[in-house]
């Protein structure tokens, strides 16, 4: 190898040299930010103004369904008689077989993540305007123990039903995030692109928009698309009520109008998830949660405990199950007219 190439190849390469300007960097960073700002200002005025469409609540299925059920309750203006209550109302009472048994009634079951008031408040604007209306409030022991309800779910139920008690004062960093980023998506993307379902959910029902049309062509009725498995774990199977639910009892009965009749169903639990003394548990609560609403007589006479074979999950009945649990039920409905 030549001498000079040695000597080339010894030494450091030559570099690239940087000059920063910081007062252009300055600028440059000061208008980004200008820029950005401006932007949620004009989406966060967008929102606050009215010009963007109503919510519509599709970003996830517990969203879609709870707006789903406000929408039924203040449309339902040819029914007599609601079932309210947790995901075992939403999943055990087909209202298509209550149909064709002559029970022509509206299902506004939702989640156990609500309170009992909440469904009350469901159960209150489906009886606006009706002469005799009738609530039959449907609830797992599994949402009567709950020692907490979610916030975040009331607060869907709210802003659906336009039943905010007392606005925000202020503006802080959550409420002017909420009311920009969550609105921007509740009014506009969620609208215009469909949001999928994750799971046996998705095949089912593909997205959230599907959902709410599922939901309003059955009454509110919808289809457990999972398979119980007895192997798996599922908690205590020792039943009782937290003390929340006797105030929530209340409030829910103090919502409706005086001459409502309620009525009280506790959805069944699997065979392998019972213990002995379950049936006499049951008859327990039914007698304190029924003092609690002023439930009406005669009750129903359903069953608390059913084969694993007949669920999908601890709490839902599969489909071909709750079309047999509601032809028992509207039996029973029939001969009580």
């Amino acid at each position: 190898m030549p001498t000079d190439d040695l000597k080339a190849s010894g030494g450091p390469a030559a570099g690239h040299h940087y000059l920063l300007n910081v007062g252009e960097l300055g600028r440059y960073l000061a208008w980004t930010v200008v820029t950005f700002s401006v932007l949620i200002i004009l989406v966060w005025t967008l929102v606050r103004s009215g010009l963007l469409p109503e919510e519509a609540y599709l970003s996830n299925p517990d969203s879609a369904i709870i707006s789903t059920k406000a929408l039924l309750a203040s449309r339902s203006p040819n029914k007599s008689i609601a079932f309210v209550g947790d995901s075992s109302c939403l999943i055990n009472i087909d209202i298509p077989t209550l149909r064709d048994h002559g029970i022509d009634a509206v299902n506004l079951g939702t989640l156990s993540y609500l309170s009992i008031d909440s469904f009350g408040h469901l159960a209150q604007r489906f009886c606006e305007g009706k002469p005799s209306p009738e609530i039959i409030l449907v609830v797992h022991p599994e949402c009567l123990r709950l020692t907490e309800t979610s916030a975040e779910h009331r607060a869907i139920l709210e802003s659906a039903m336009s039943i905010r008690d007392t606005p925000v004062e202020g503006l802080n960093g959550n409420r002017f995030q909420r009311e920009t980023f969550d609105g921007l998506r509740n009014r506009f993307l969620d609208r215009w692109i469909p949001t999928p379902l994750r799971g046996r959910m998705g095949s089912r029902y593909g997205f959230t928009g599907d959902l709410r049309s599922q939901l309003l062509a059955t009454g509110g009725t919808m289809h457990e698309t999972a398979t119980f498995d007895q192997g798996s774990p599922h908690g205590s199977a020792e039943y009782r009520l937290a003390p929340r639910i006797r105030g929530e009892c209340q409030a829910f009965r103090a919502l409706l109008p005086k001459g409502v009749r309620v009525r009280l169903i506790i959805s069944p639990i699997p065979q392998s998830h019972s213990l002995k003394s379950h049936q006499g548990t049951v008859s327990q609560i039914q007698k304190n949660v029924g003092s609690w609403l002023d439930a009406g007589s005669p009750g129903f006479s359903m069953p608390t405990v059913l084969p694993d074979s007949e669920f999908g999950t601890i709490t839902h009945l599969l489909p071909y199950s709750s079309k047999t649990y509601s032809e028992s039920l509207a039996r029973q409905m029939s001969e009580q007219k």
